[in-house]
């Protein structure tokens, strides 16, 4: 049994001997041993064979075996051979063979997981006090051991890991999800707010458009006022040239009239002394004692001729 579970790589800790340079065989050594019930060796009172010198003989002076091997020969489904071979040395290390080939023990323990040897599962092989082991177990440490056999329980540290990741990325993924949340809200007020300042701006817009427009509508009237004032300015200054030219006209009509006026104001002036003349005239030709009434006549007669000279 011990053979088997060695080359098929148990640990030394599932054998009969704790250390594995114990399974190397030492007949002299035996011989001078006591074998224990649980399968241990213990020296005998007498200890190890002396030398005629009274001292005591080492392994390599007694012929002892250095090292030890056992080789498993194993055919698949398809008929192939496989020779796997474990060997031991007298230091305690192990050397692994796969068909005469030296491998490590990683590879060594895959090759055999390849046939379904699970190494750490112990799954094929049933050592004794297993059965009555297994039946002595609760529910909790039978699970454990069909993992084991399975070869599960080497991924449960995996698991475990993957599980507490899992968790985290539960616990993550609800932060994210109330933080996303949180950000939509945050979102929606922001859109309702770019919303209401794209509508106040809107109407600021609106606002500045009326006032421009309004401001137009002003300038419009104010230039059209001013163009029509600007046209009555210019027909009134028209009308004024044509006043000025008749109030010009009639100052010159005037100054014309002022100056026959004046004209006529002399002849009558001197019309008025020439009669005051004929009158002295008159009066002195009474005086005379001309008839009077001939003397008027003849008075006139030189005034109608005189106003009709100066027509």
């Amino acid at each position: 049994m011990d053979a088997i579970s060695f080359v098929l790589g148990i640990k030394s800790s599932h054998l009969r001997s704790t250390q594995l340079r114990d399974l190397i065989y030492r007949g002299r050594v035996i011989r001078t041993t006591k074998i224990n019930e649980d399968g241990t060796a213990t020296e005998a009172t007498g200890g190890g064979e002396t030398q005629e010198n009274g001292g005591t003989q080492t392994s390599s002076q007694r012929n002892d075996p250095t090292s030890a091997w056992v080789m498993a020969v194993f055919e698949d489904d398809g008929e192939q051979v496989h020779r796997w071979k474990r060997t031991i040395t007298s230091a305690g290390q192990s050397e692994y063979r796969i068909d005469n080939r030296v491998v490590s023990q990683k590879a060594y323990n895959d090759a055999l997981e390849e046939q379904s040897i699970i190494v750490k599962a112990r799954n094929f092989l049933v050592f004794q006090g297993d059965v009555e082991n297994i039946a002595s177990q609760n529910p909790k440490e039978l699970t454990r051991l069909v993992e084991q056999i399975s070869g599960s329980l080497e991924y449960k540290a995996e698991y475990e890991r993957l599980e507490a990741e899992s968790k985290k990325a539960v616990e993550t993924q609800g932060d994210q999800l109330s933080e996303r949340r949180t950000i939509n809200s945050e979102i929606k007020q922001y859109q309702e707010q770019k919303a209401e300042a794209d509508k106040y701006e809107r109407k600021v817009k609106e606002r500045d458009d009326a006032i421009v427009t309004h401001v137009l509508w002003k300038l419009f009237h104010f230039q059209r006022t001013i163009q029509e004032s600007s046209d009555k300015i210019a027909q009134h200054q028209e009308e004024l040239k044509e006043h000025r030219r008749s109030v010009e006209e009639y100052h010159q009509r005037v100054e014309k009239a002022r100056q026959t006026q004046a004209k006529v104001t002399r002849e009558v002036n001197k019309l008025e002394k020439d009669i005051k003349a004929k009158e002295k005239e008159i009066e002195d030709a009474e005086n005379s004692l001309v008839p009077i009434d001939e003397k008027i006549r003849i008075s006139k007669k030189d005034l109608e001729k005189t106003s009709e000279q100066d027509c």
